[in-house]
């Protein structure tokens, strides 16, 4: 059974979908080298292994609200094309039979949200029928601020176009692949679900239901958003990836290569950091692997997560 949270009266739960090969992701977030990953004793051995390499996750989360059931961050998904990243291609993971465990079927969920819209996070938009791409999800309406949906799609008409946006830095070292990437990112798993009339874009800091909503937390995307769950005086957050793993909170100053603007990345961890230390707030990794979630505790100079399993 998925690993489950309350906040209130919503329930969270955990929906596996793989977890990442060891090193796969090594070199991801620079500073991390294998010493300075066995320095900070406490990643281990959720987060870290032996041989100082970060350990990472592919998960999505249900959060049901007394009136609506609201998905977020979907995945790689099955059958997708990822030259970028070969090993998340292809994939047969038995993604909705885990949601099926945990009580849901694709039917029954109302929203679609995104942190970002890259491939890792929005695969599970959509299922292969056949030859075509289908939205997975026939209720529910898949959900995007405006800003993030905006830019991706000019990448993606960039890349199509070969104009100067095909051109454009996505972030520092990015594979000049990856405007192709993206073009397939939007054709597989975005433009279904916009033919299908199911796509809303929305404001920063939208409340797509009461007690769900988008909050800012740029720097790893433009519009980057991480979505806060509040119920009865409680609080939660899905990070998405403003925080991409654990030693993060140890080193917020620590950005991922993959990150559009690593300085705005740092300030809006740090600050985000500073602000929920000690507080009851429930932070939820979009890729921490292991326990992901717990809260932020000061420690000396950073801050330690101390993982919570209900």
């Amino acid at each position: 059974m998925p690993t489950t949270w309350q906040i209130g009266d919503i329930k969270v739960s955990q929906i596996l979908e793989m977890p990442v090969e060891p090193g796969e992701l090594d070199g991801l977030i620079e500073e991390a080298t294998p010493e300075a990953v066995r320095s900070v004793e406490w990643l281990y051995p959720n987060y870290a292994n032996d041989a100082g390499q970060t350990l990472w996750s592919l998960h999505a989360y249900v959060v049901e609200t007394p009136t609506h059931r609201v998905l977020v961050d979907a995945g790689c998904g099955n059958h997708k094309t990822v030259p970028l990243l070969p090993n998340w291609g292809g994939l047969d993971n038995p993604f909705l039979e885990r949601l099926a465990e945990a009580g849901y079927q694709p039917e029954d969920i109302d929203y679609v949200l995104a942190t970002h819209l890259h491939l890792d996070h929005v695969g599970w938009n959509t299922v292969l029928d056949g030859d075509k791409w289908r939205p997975t999800f026939p209720n529910a309406r898949y959900t995007y601020v405006r800003d993030e949906f905006d830019y991706h799609r000019g990448l993606e008409e960039g890349a199509a176009a070969t104009d100067d946006l095909a051109h454009a830095v996505v972030y520092q070292g990015a594979d000049p692949d990856i405007h192709s990437q993206t073009r397939l990112v939007f054709a597989e798993s975005i433009q279904p679900c916009v033919d299908a009339g199911l796509v809303d874009l929305v404001d920063s800091n939208h409340e797509v239901t009461p007690g769900v909503r988008y909050t800012a937390t740029p720097g790893h995307t433009t519009g980057h958003h991480s979505v806060t769950v509040e119920s009865q005086g409680r609080i939660g957050l899905v990070t998405g990836d403003f925080i991409h793993h654990p030693i993060q909170i140890a080193r917020p100053a620590w950005s991922s290569r993959g990150d559009s603007d690593r300085a705005q990345s740092a300030e809006t961890r740090t600050a985000f950091l500073r602000a929920v230390a000690g507080s009851e707030t429930l932070v939820l990794g979009t890729h921490f692997s292991g326990p992901s979630g717990g809260h932020i505790v000061p420690d000396g100079d950073g801050y330690r997560f101390l993982p919570t399993e209900s």
